[in-house]
């Protein structure tokens, strides 16, 4: 197990291959995680309604998904640079466990998404082992404050 510290360090410098900003090219990458997964991960178009049968090309011209992209991606960046901080990192487990409880996502989702993340990663840089260990242990604290927090809120579903 590598410790918080060196977590953070790992996954805050993978994330420079996919930088958030203003430009195109920033926009992009969040417009281009949901181009992969739309494709790699079809089972969970379900989760965006109104947008079920969406192709990539489809995600590519979608300003929701340009915007939807932005926050995901913003989303990684705050773990990333929180994960030293148990306190903020589970924090934020939590409010993201109650944005999306109208979603009513399977709890292996919490889990099963940074595997989704990692590989989307690694079409855009080079992702070492231990780079894609800290990764998974990123989201298995993640997930596992997800799914705490549902069951200390009786959400459990």
């Amino acid at each position: 197990m590598l410790s918080r510290e060196r977590v953070q360090q790992l996954c805050k410098k993978s994330l420079e291959s996919i930088p958030l900003g203003l430009k195109d090219e920033e926009w992009q990458n969040g417009i281009d995680f949901y181009k992969y997964m739309f494709t790699n991960h079809p089972d969970l178009r379900v989760y965006f309604k109104g947008a079920e049968n969406y192709t990539a090309e489809d995600v590519q011209k979608s300003e929701r998904f340009k915007k939807q992209g932005t926050r995901i991606l913003l989303a990684q960046f705050i773990c990333a640079n929180t994960y030293s901080d148990p306190v903020a990192f589970e924090a934020f487990a939590r409010e993201t466990t109650d944005r999306h409880r109208i979603y009513k996502m399977d709890p292996a989702l919490w889990h099963a998404f940074w595997t989704v993340f990692v590989n989307y990663l690694c079409t855009k840089t080079t992702v070492d082992e231990e780079t894609k260990q800290a990764w998974a242990q990123l989201g298995k604290d993640f997930g596992d404050e997800c799914l705490a927090h549902l069951k200390r809120t009786g959400r459990a579903y």
